[in-house]
């Protein structure tokens, strides 16, 4: 059994409780559900079962901002979009990636460059061993992390 304290104090003045609740794959769960009690439930759920919550931690630490915005409309972007996203970063353009720079507020100005580095960050990833075996959930969270780390 894990017990989150929300006393504790993390990294970037956020309590444990928070960065179970905020970030990780449990936050990307659980965005979409109105009821904040239920979806702080589903979240910390989600992240004590998927890792032991060593993903949301590690959102906490590498990409506090991500974490912060609670940007559930960007998460549930890259969620329900992911495999047309990866489509478009692979060529460089497509309308789901300007949808995405649309959603993440990239003005146009930006755009060029916004994309060269997501795409250059993201092509790591994709090029690793262990890429193809991560489910649809976890790629989402790594471009989420991957563009709220850049912006």
């Amino acid at each position: 059994m894990v017990v989150v304290s929300s006393g504790a104090q993390a990294a970037g003045g956020r309590n444990f409780g928070e960065i179970y609740t905020d970030c990780g794959i449990g936050a990307l769960i659980a965005q979409g559900i109105e009821q904040k009690s239920t979806a702080d439930i589903v979240a910390i759920v989600s992240n004590v079962t998927w890792d032991l919550g060593s993903t949301a931690i590690s959102s906490n630490l590498t990409s506090p901002d991500s974490c912060a915005r609670g940007d559930a409309k960007t998460a549930a972007f890259i969620l329900k979009s992911y495999p047309q996203l990866e489509k478009d970063l692979a060529l460089g353009h497509g309308r789901y990636l300007d949808a995405l720079t649309e959603v993440v507020q990239i003005s146009s100005r930006e755009k060029p460059a916004f994309t060269q580095a997501i795409r250059a960050e993201f092509s790591k990833h994709t090029s690793t061993a262990g890429y193809e075996f991560m489910s649809r959930k976890e790629k989402a969270e790594l471009l989420y992390n991957i563009i709220y780390s850049r912006s």
